[in-house]
């Protein structure tokens, strides 16, 4: 996992993993600085997401931290017969963006999703929603509070057959055979 975002070196970046269905509490999380690159080992069963956030609002307890850019990856359990290294994630925009992120398989086939361009620079107002902290960021494009704004803008400014998941229709999944990532954060909220 690698951070980017030299736009934001006053504020500690931090990233969070949460497994599928457990919103109230991260599974792990890490500092991250500008410039840096760690290793983050998972469980061989971990579904789930990576987001950015902060101590104050991703360890309050509650389930209220979804909005923003998603890192959703799943690897296969390494129990099953038919078990192997591949492991299958996107970039997901679908419960919002703080920022951009890319995605690389690391097996040697080449495979990316995602984008680093800042698309929250000149976003309209409309497709704009607030974090738990309080900065703007867009909002989410689905379910019955989509912001149709925010998926318009998202349209306009990413490919979703290649760089994010916008629209529930089209899912850009990719895999690495090799069970590892590549992450690299852009410019973001936190």
């Amino acid at each position: 996992m690698h951070d980017a975002d030299f736009s934001n070196t006053r504020q500690n970046h931090y990233y969070f993993f949460y497994e599928n269905a457990r919103d109230e509490a991260p599974w792990k999380y890490t500092l991250l600085h500008p410039g840096k690159t760690i290793f983050i080992s998972v469980c061989p069963t971990f579904s789930g997401r990576i987001v950015r956030g902060s101590p104050h609002d991703n360890l309050d307890g509650t389930a209220k931290h979804n909005l923003g850019t998603w890192i959703e990856v799943a690897w296969e359990a390494q129990g099953n017969a038919t078990a192997s290294n591949s492991t299958a994630g996107d970039v997901s925009l679908l419960e919002g963006c703080d920022g951009g992120v890319v995605m690389l398989a690391t097996d040697g086939s080449g495979v990316v999703t995602g984008f680093s361009r800042n698309i929250l620079k000149e976003a309209p107002e409309a497709a704009l929603a607030r974090k738990t902290g309080g900065s703007l960021v867009l909002d989410k494009t689905v379910g019955p509070e989509a912001n149709q704004e925010a998926m318009k803008w998202e349209l306009k400014m990413l490919d979703p057959l290649r760089e994010a998941f916008i629209v529930q229709d089209i899912k850009p999944v990719i895999v690495t055979e090799n069970g590892r990532w590549d992450l690299t954060f852009y410019a973001g909220i936190y």
